[in-house]
């Protein structure tokens, strides 16, 4: 029976700030990467206000990502750069693929019968501009070299994004803390709509969309979750080490 495994990949690391009123949707800043501490700092401070001082003016930074769907055969590992070779089981295949110009060796049961690529995006820094000490400021799925779970569900939080919604997401089962274990991936028209949850989008779609019924992240999250609800409504994410 064939499966759906989604590959996960925030590298390279690539952050924007999504500024609202500007423009119908807002408007996602992308010219952040290069900042030097002084000039990342006045971003979170009103104009003349000392870097010594406490942030005192509210940014929504997320980070890019892609991710791919892998339709075929269950996959039982998927790693940057380094084959898989001695780990390999006589009923598996070793397959090469590519997310940004980067190899990625998989072991596959099987074969993969369709790839489909995707741009996600998660919340990065906390809204005052903070990272801890593994550089992110909210929860988020970390990177490992196991697959975590997944099943589509209607969650009552996601039915917020706005008056009818079904509230249909895909859970990620096997985090290893509370916050990691209510970590969905789901519909986001703007990062605000996410702070340790995953939303995928149309690949190179960079824009904020409207929070409207159809609009193009809406459309890529049922999808994928169309995809795991044919297959068994089981599927895997690998959250690839960079």
């Amino acid at each position: 029976m064939e499966t759906v495994t989604l590959l996960l990949t925030r590298w390279p690391k690539d952050e924007f700030i999504y500024e609202r009123g500007v423009g119908p949707d807002g408007y996602n800043n992308d010219e952040v990467d290069g900042l030097t501490d002084a000039e990342r700092g006045a971003l979170y401070r009103s104009a003349g206000r000392p870097l010594t001082m406490p942030a005192n003016r509210v940014r929504f930074s997320g980070l890019w990502g892609t991710m791919l769907m892998l339709i075929g055969g269950p996959i039982r590992i998927a790693h940057f750069d380094r084959q898989i070779g001695d780990e390999l089981r006589d009923d598996e295949e070793e397959i090469e693929l590519t997310i940004n110009h980067r190899t990625i060796y998989v072991a596959v049961k099987g074969t993969i019968a369709e790839t489909r690529r995707y741009t996600t995006i998660e919340r990065y820094r906390t809204d005052d501009g903070r990272v801890n000490k593994w550089d992110f400021g909210y929860v988020r799925m970390v990177s490992r070299e196991q697959p975590y779970g997944l099943h589509p569900e209607r969650n009552s939080v996601v039915k917020t994004l706005r008056p009818g919604h079904d509230g249909l997401c895909l859970r990620v089962i096997g985090g290893a803390s509370a916050q990691q274990q209510a970590i969905l991936i789901h519909e986001a028209p703007n990062i605000t709509w996410v702070t340790g949850c995953i939303g995928p989008r149309p690949h190179g779609d960079r824009r904020p969309f409207p929070n409207t019924p159809g609009n193009p992240a809406d459309r890529t999250v049922r999808e994928i979750v169309g995809e795991v609800t044919r297959r068994g409504g089981k599927g895997s994410l690998f959250v690839l080490k960079s």
